[in-house]
């Protein structure tokens, strides 16, 4: 019986050194090197982001971590950035000043590129406005959009309103946000995105500057109940949009379990590395006028430099791990989760023998109340009890929601009917600006995080009990 106890308390004991051999000023290292100028930003497909890459593969190699499947790096072909040339790209009339792309006016991602010159056609209904283009010559159609994901970002309905309008023939589209759906009438970035793009142009017009236009372009009423009005003049209006096609790489690697059955199942830790580079619009940034280096210590050298640390201290208890254990720091989230959702669609492994993946995005900035906010622990059974009694000891609030999935990379397993949590410390007024620099991480505060973090993944490698996706509303 002695010594039962002997080996369990050696066992817990090594549990334990692990998760205290992780240091906050070891993570704040990295976090430190990775957000710094040098890496500009680390930006996908340049020499700098690929640097970054490098880094973590060193880091990865130097803690014992194995590539996976034969080599860590995951390289993919993605369009990272889509620019709009300002020489190729003018919308106006002849009683009209050229509107100021990106401060009057913007592309969506799924625009075509095209010229033309036409009428437009506007009402105050989008139904009418429908109505009337199926009988008459192409115009330019003027539509309200009447749902956004968030601001600055084109949602499904933006799409199928365009599609809906070159299936009844119009020439382009003009978007625009009615009040109640954005009172700040923020423009949308051109950004890359899953939708195919559509034939027809399709911009957004700012308010104030359709206003304007109205005044200027339309001077009579047309149809008996005058529900719908056609310019006096044509608008001229050239899109072009030129794809910047790169190559970025996921870095991904194993710790292998030691059991002979459950090391064929698998836990997956994540954190993307990229950021937003110099800035500007359509990157992101919530200074988009600035040309700066957006370092993005947060966001996500927080996340990157905890999962090297994580994955350290696990590689160094792997003889205690039964699941295996698969590291990924995604490449191109910022433009989209591409790195993530590309991992997700080539899975090194099967996707039955994931068991659950869990995320960590800006999680270096503990507050006073030291909340860790936690989303889509509902996705597997007993998973919000299950992570809540992990956080005993730990010293965090532990915020913890069922569903709430959110919009990082754990929603490209998500998407897949893969059990996800994200895990990140929250929002503050250094996201997405260039002041994001690791001067403001809190060095205690992500130690706690990491090691917490680090126990859950321990704890779900030796889990007993059932495992299935679970979707959440």
């Amino acid at each position: 019986m002695k010594y039962f106890l002997l080996f369990i308390s050696l066992f817990f004991y090594s549990v334990v050194y692990s998760q205290t051999s992780i240091k906050g000023k070891n993570i704040f290292k990295h976090i430190e090197y990775l957000s710094s100028d040098a890496f500009q930003g680390r930006w996908p497909g340049t020499k700098e982001g690929s640097l970054a890459g490098q880094y973590i593969k060193a880091a990865f190699s130097k803690s014992g971590v194995e590539p996976l499947p034969e080599r860590y790096d995951q390289p993919f072909d993605v369009i990272v950035k889509l620019d709009a040339p300002e020489g190729s790209n003018f919308i106006r009339a002849a009683s009209v000043e050229s509107l100021l792309l990106n401060k009057q006016y913007s592309i969506f991602p799924f625009s075509g590129s095209a010229k033309i010159e036409a009428p437009i056609l506007f009402a105050g209904d989008n139904a009418i406005a429908f109505d009337v283009q199926q009988h008459e010559k192409p115009y330019w159609i003027v539509l309200w959009r009447h749902k956004t994901a968030a601001p600055a970002t084109d949602s499904l309905s933006d799409y199928a309103l365009s599609v809906k309008a070159m299936h009844h023939g119009t020439a382009g589209v003009i978007l625009i946000s009615p009040d109640s759906v954005d009172s700040k009438d923020v423009l949308v970035r051109l950004r890359p995105r899953k939708d195919k793009p559509i034939a027809i142009p399709v911009i957004q017009v700012t308010r104030m500057a359709w206003q304007q236009m109205q005044a200027k372009l339309f001077t009579r009423a047309t149809g008996d109940d005058k529900s719908y009005y056609l310019s006096a003049e044509p608008l001229s209006g050239s899109v072009n949009i030129e794809p910047q096609k790169v190559v970025a790489k996921n870095i991904v690697g194993i710790i292998k379990g030691s059991d002979s059955q459950l090391q064929n199942e698998y836990i997956v830790l994540g954190a993307h590395y990229d950021h937003l580079g110099y800035g500007g619009f359509g990157t992101g940034s919530l200074k988009p006028d600035t040309t700066a280096i957006h370092n993005g210590a947060d966001d996500n050298a927080s996340g990157t430099a905890a999962l090297l640390e994580i994955a350290k201290a696990l590689q160094r208890n792997q003889k205690h791990l039964k699941r295996s254990v698969i590291v990924v720091a995604f490449a191109a989230e910022e433009e989209g989760l591409l790195g993530s959702q590309y991992f997700a669609a080539h899975l090194p492994v099967p996707q039955s023998a994931i068991k659950v993946m869990l995320n960590m995005d800006m999680v270096g900035h503990l507050n006073a109340e030291n909340q860790l906010y936690m989303g889509g622990a509902g996705t597997f059974p007993g998973g919000v009890d299950f992570m809540k009694s992990l956080g005993e000891g730990s010293g965090l609030n532990l915020v913890v929601h069922a569903g709430g999935v959110g919009g990082s990379d754990h929603v490209s397993f998500y998407r897949k009917g893969i059990s996800c949590i994200g895990l990140h410390t929250g929002g503050h007024p250094q996201y997405h600006t260039p002041a994001d620099d690791a001067v403001f991480i809190n060095v205690a505060g992500i130690e706690k995080v990491a090691r917490y973090i680090y126990s859950a993944v321990y704890a779900l490698s030796v889990r007993e009990g059932e495992w299935r996706f679970i979707k959440q509303e």
